[in-house]
Protein backbone atom coordinates (compact mmCIF):
# COMPACT_ATOMS: atom_id res chain seq x y z
CA UNK A 1 0.00 0.00 0.00
CA UNK A 2 1.26 3.45 -0.85
CA UNK A 3 0.22 6.37 1.32
CA UNK A 4 1.03 9.82 0.06
CA UNK A 5 1.71 12.83 2.23
CA UNK A 6 2.57 16.40 1.48
CA UNK A 7 6.20 15.45 1.88
CA UNK A 8 5.98 12.58 -0.62
CA UNK A 9 5.65 8.81 -0.35
CA UNK A 10 5.25 7.32 3.11
CA UNK A 11 6.77 4.13 4.45
CA UNK A 12 5.39 1.07 2.62
CA UNK A 13 5.76 -1.28 5.55
CA UNK A 14 4.93 0.31 8.90
CA UNK A 15 6.65 -1.16 11.92
CA UNK A 16 4.73 -3.23 14.48
CA UNK A 17 4.99 -0.22 16.79
CA UNK A 18 3.25 2.01 14.25
CA UNK A 19 0.50 -0.58 13.78
CA UNK A 20 0.02 -0.80 17.55
CA UNK A 21 -0.14 2.98 17.83
CA UNK A 22 -2.78 3.10 15.08
CA UNK A 23 -4.82 0.38 16.80
CA UNK A 24 -4.63 2.25 20.11
CA UNK A 25 -5.72 5.51 18.46
CA UNK A 26 -8.66 3.76 16.78
CA UNK A 27 -9.72 2.18 20.09
CA UNK A 28 -9.54 5.58 21.82
CA UNK A 29 -11.66 7.15 19.09
CA UNK A 30 -14.27 4.40 19.36
CA UNK A 31 -14.33 4.66 23.15
CA UNK A 32 -14.88 8.43 22.95
CA UNK A 33 -17.67 8.19 20.37
CA UNK A 34 -21.09 9.16 21.65
CA UNK A 35 -24.19 7.10 20.83
CA UNK A 36 -25.45 10.02 18.74
CA UNK A 37 -22.24 10.09 16.66
CA UNK A 38 -22.42 6.33 16.20
CA UNK A 39 -26.07 6.58 15.07
CA UNK A 40 -25.21 9.38 12.61
CA UNK A 41 -22.31 7.41 11.11
CA UNK A 42 -24.46 4.27 10.85
CA UNK A 43 -27.30 6.22 9.18
CA UNK A 44 -24.88 7.74 6.66
CA UNK A 45 -23.39 4.34 5.87
CA UNK A 46 -26.82 2.74 5.42
CA UNK A 47 -27.92 5.53 3.07
CA UNK A 48 -24.90 5.03 0.80
CA UNK A 49 -26.00 2.90 -2.21
CA UNK A 50 -22.39 1.90 -2.85
CA UNK A 51 -21.98 0.55 0.67
CA UNK A 52 -24.88 -1.81 1.29
CA UNK A 53 -24.86 -3.65 4.63
CA UNK A 54 -23.68 -7.23 4.71
CA UNK A 55 -26.18 -9.95 5.60
CA UNK A 56 -25.88 -11.33 9.13
CA UNK A 57 -24.62 -14.69 7.83
CA UNK A 58 -21.95 -13.13 5.59
CA UNK A 59 -18.51 -14.72 5.71
CA UNK A 60 -15.67 -12.28 5.15
CA UNK A 61 -12.74 -13.51 3.08
CA UNK A 62 -9.62 -11.74 1.80
CA UNK A 63 -10.04 -9.88 -1.51
CA UNK A 64 -7.54 -12.12 -3.31
CA UNK A 65 -9.51 -15.21 -2.34
CA UNK A 66 -12.80 -13.52 -3.31
CA UNK A 67 -11.44 -12.69 -6.76
CA UNK A 68 -10.14 -16.23 -7.21
CA UNK A 69 -13.55 -17.69 -6.28
CA UNK A 70 -15.30 -15.20 -8.56
CA UNK A 71 -13.15 -16.43 -11.43
CA UNK A 72 -13.72 -20.08 -10.50
CA UNK A 73 -10.18 -20.60 -9.27
CA UNK A 74 -8.47 -21.65 -6.09
CA UNK A 75 -4.98 -21.49 -4.66
CA UNK A 76 -2.86 -24.59 -4.49
CA UNK A 77 0.69 -25.22 -3.32
CA UNK A 78 2.98 -26.17 -6.21
CA UNK A 79 6.71 -26.67 -5.80
CA UNK A 80 8.84 -23.76 -7.02
CA UNK A 81 10.90 -25.87 -9.41
CA UNK A 82 7.74 -27.09 -11.17
CA UNK A 83 6.39 -23.57 -11.54
CA UNK A 84 9.78 -22.42 -12.84
CA UNK A 85 9.74 -25.14 -15.51
CA UNK A 86 6.32 -24.02 -16.76
CA UNK A 87 7.25 -20.32 -16.60
CA UNK A 88 10.27 -21.01 -18.83
CA UNK A 89 7.83 -22.06 -21.57
CA UNK A 90 6.70 -18.44 -21.86
CA UNK A 91 3.36 -16.67 -22.12
CA UNK A 92 0.36 -18.86 -21.28
CA UNK A 93 2.30 -21.10 -18.86
CA UNK A 94 -0.56 -21.08 -16.33
CA UNK A 95 -3.00 -22.44 -18.92
CA UNK A 96 -0.50 -25.16 -19.87
CA UNK A 97 -0.12 -26.08 -16.20
CA UNK A 98 -3.92 -26.38 -15.92
CA UNK A 99 -4.00 -28.57 -19.03
CA UNK A 100 -1.31 -30.83 -17.61
CA UNK A 101 -3.23 -31.20 -14.35
CA UNK A 102 -6.46 -31.97 -16.22
CA UNK A 103 -4.67 -34.66 -18.21
CA UNK A 104 -3.67 -36.55 -15.07
CA UNK A 105 -6.73 -35.74 -12.90
CA UNK A 106 -8.98 -38.66 -11.94
CA UNK A 107 -12.20 -38.95 -13.92
CA UNK A 108 -15.29 -37.30 -12.42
Amino acid sequence: MIVTRRSGIADHSPSPEKWEAARAAAKRTLAEMTPEEDAAITADALSDPDCLPLPEDAVLIPWVEYEARRLGRTRVAVDDDLVARFRKTGEGWEERLNEALRAVAPAE
